[in-house]
């Protein structure tokens, strides 16, 4: 299921006029990784798509990466461990993930605030996470943005959705509303600043009705509650 996913998000990347590949096919450098976490290049983002995700040939400075305790849980993000000088907005990183149209890197709260205010980013209209964004054209992106790890709001719409033993501590902990870690880089999606303020504003709601759904499925005897 993993491999399906991973395909059918470099499929989508790849073929996407937002990150289609230019003539002449960008080297695949650490420098050009660089400029797509920056929100500088959709054609390096289609080589990396292209070699990571369909063609299972990372370079040699690229490797597969497991996922950090920060960030386990959360589906369809890859990891890779990353060599040489590779940076998003000024930050060194040494991993970095490809989330469907996000390429990110994992900050320190404090390297994610420097860069959050260098760039100038809002926070965006969202209740459940915390979420900053910045449009590079705001009618069809790009879009810099930082934003927590959704490991927490996850639990907290199965917690809702099953329910659960009041004395358990996922029942009594609501999701950090201080995370030390966030999500920080690029998302190539082409959408408007409109559309997305419009989709932020409604994210609770959505959450709401997949934890309805949930647990209606629960309730058939379609979905079990997590162990």
């Amino acid at each position: 299921m993993r491999a399906m996913v991973a395909v059918a998000v470099a499929s989508a990347l790849a073929a996407s006029p937002a990150v289609a590949q230019s003539e002449h096919e960008v080297l695949p450098t650490p420098a050009s990784l660089t400029q797509v976490l920056s929100c500088q290049s959709r054609d390096a983002l289609g080589t990396f798509a292209e070699l990571l995700f369909l063609q299972y040939r990372p370079p040699a400075w690229m490797r597969p990466s497991k996922l950090p305790k920060a960030l386990d849980g959360m589906i369809g993000l890859y990891g890779f461990a990353v060599e040489g000088n590779v940076s998003v907005f000024e930050e060194p990183v040494d991993h970095v993930y490809f989330m469907s149209d996000w390429v990110v890197a994992l900050l320190p709260r404090a390297s994610a605030e420097r860069v959050i205010a260098a760039q100038k980013m809002t926070r965006a209209p969202i209740a459940i996470t915390e979420q900053y964004y910045r449009f590079v054209d705001p009618e069809t992106g790009p879009m810099i943005g930082g934003f927590a790890p959704t490991v927490d709001a996850m639990a907290k719409m199965l917690v809702d959705a099953f329910g659960g033993d009041p004395a358990a501590k996922s029942a009594k902990v609501p999701p950090s509303t201080d995370p030390k870690m966030l999500l920080v880089g690029c998302n190539y999606a082409v959408a408007s600043q409109e559309d997305f303020l419009d989709a932020a504003r409604g994210a609770e709601d959505t959450m709401r009705k997949a934890g309805a759904d949930i647990r209606r499925m629960a309730e058939e005897g379609e979905a079990r509650p997590p162990r």
